[in-house]
Formats: structure tokens, C-alpha cells, sequence
């Protein structure tokens, strides 16, 4: 299970957890994502219904997601709700304790091409991610792009750290294409105008790369494929000045916006 920077989980934290024991009033939860420590939960946080028999709603072994109400890093007691998690909240945190444990395996190679093992990694660069962005799989999100690479040296890391998270990062996390689309309204009252118009269309379509339908007068649609959903916003928009300014020259006028 990846690790976590502290050594209790905080007062409104999400947590994974296996239940250790039943007893007639509370349930206690060894905390997955926190080995050794333990969390329990009162029978009045177990359901939103009224509760005869506790373990008609909980059995010994089974994996839940709990709300940390209170964390008492002093005394080592965490208490914890299990009514307060809906299926949404609960689905993401399955997803994320997943998410993490492919980062630890991305800390591991990034940490094997400098020389150093997962122990050290951590020590090095992976407690200070988890610092710095909740995650170590954001800090890997960051080695993506160049902007994000430099927000990483930003916070202090090593420039061979991020070199070595931006190598493990662009090789394991493919980012999703998405299809962009903007609205583009083009009109002229020049005799010859859907010609213009077609002209700059095309031109735009070759200069830029983007796709151009035609929708209704006056009405355009200008869509762009791309993993990278900032660039592909400037070329859709640099796509659609390009073809007012041409069709301004040519006396008309146009307008363009992004379609949600």
C-alpha cells in the first residue's frame, strides 16, 4: 500500500480500511493506507437507518471507505463515520488508492534509474510530493508538460528528480485525447462572398490543421483532436482570428467562441 507524509490521517480525509473487529455498539478499522494504525466507528456512524443488530450492516474482513471525524495524532485515535461516505465519494477513493499504487510503482523505477531504491526515493522526492500535491501520481502529472516540470523545480525538487519523473511519467501516463470545438461565425456582403469565405476556410483548415464544418448561415464549427487541451484551444482560436481578420479585409466581419 503506497505511504503516506503523516503518520494519521486528517479530520475530513477519505480513508480505505479492512474491519478488524465487530463489537455491539462500534467497529473497529485497521486503516489500509496507514499500517499498524486503527480507526473505529461508533454504532450511530455505521448506517442512516435505525441499527437492531450491528452486524446486519458490517461483517469482520470487509473493505470500506470511512470520514475521519477526529485524529488525535497524540493518542493515536482516529474516529471515523462510515453513513457520512456516499457511493460517488467512495467510488473515487477506490480509484485514487489505485491511482496511488501505480505512482509508487512509477517512484520506484524513476527512483532505480538514479541509482536509489523505494526507501530512499521517499525519503528523497515522494514524502515532498505528497506534501506538495496530495498525491505522488499529480507530481507525475506534473512531469507531463513543460509548465508542469517547472512548477516541480519550483518546489524544490532536484533537477535529475525531474527529469527521472518526467522520463517514468511520459512512458506510463498516456493523456486522454479530447475533441475541442469552437463556434465560428463568418459573414460578408461582398458579391463574391461565400467564395471569400470558402477561400479562408480552407486556408485556415491547411494553416492550422483543424477541422471546419459548415453548420448554417452565418455559422461555422471548428473542431481540433489533441492530448493537450491548452494548445489545442490556441490553435483552434489562433484558427478562428486568422479567418476574420481575412474576412475583415474583404469588408465583413465574424466572431468566434468556445463550445462547452
Amino acid at each position: 500500500m503506497p505511504r503516506k507524509a503523516t503518520p494519521l490521517p486528517q479530520k475530513g480525509e477519505l480513508v480505505l480500511g479492512t474491519i478488524s473487529r465487530v463489537n455491539p455498539f462500534s467497529v473497529q478499522i485497521a486503516l489500509d493506507e496507514y499500517p499498524g494504525k486503527e480507526g473505529s466507528v461508533h454504532i450511530g456512524e455505521v448506517a442512516r437507518k435505525w441499527i437492531k443488530d450491528i452486524r446486519d450492516f458490517v461483517k469482520e474482513g470487509q473493505k470500506v471507505v470511512c470520514l475521519v471525524l477526529e485524529s488525535d495524532e497524540s493518542r493515536g485515535n482516529v474516529v471515523l463515520s462510515l453513513k457520512r461516505v456516499d457511493k460517488r465519494q467512495e467510488s473515487a477513493k477506490i480509484k485514487e488508492v489505485k491511482r496511488e499504487q501505480r505512482a509508487e510503482k512509477m517512484l520506484e523505477t524513476a527512483g532505480r534509474a538514479i541509482g536509489l531504491n523505494l526507501d530512499d526515493a521517499y525519503k528523497q522526492v515522494g514524502y515532498k510530493l505528497l506534501s506538495e500535491f496530495g498525491e505522488l501520481y499529480k507530481g507525475f502529472e506534473h512531469g507531463l508538460t513543460p509548465a508542469g516540470r517547472e512548477i516541480l523545480l519550483g518546489r524544490g525538487l532536484p533537477k535529475k528528480w525531474v527529469d527521472a519523473l518526467a522520463a517514468v511519467a511520459e512512458k506510463e501516463i498516456s493523456p486522454k485525447e479530447v475533441l475541442l470545438k469552437f463556434s465560428l461565425e463568418l459573414q460578408t456582403p461582398a458579391p463574391n462572398g461565400v467564395e471569400t469565405i470558402k477561400k479562408t476556410l480552407g486556408e485556415a483548415k491547411k494553416k492550422f490543421g483543424v477541422s471546419i464544418k459548415y453548420v448554417s448561415a452565418p455559422k461555422y464549427s471548428v473542431s481540433f483532436k489533441t492530448k493537450d487541451a491548452k494548445a489545442g484551444e490556441r490553435k483552434l482560436a489562433e484558427a478562428c482570428e486568422f479567418s476574420i481578420k481575412e474576412i475583415k479585409a474583404a469588408g465583413g466581419e465574424g466572431k468566434f467562441e468556445k463550445v462547452a
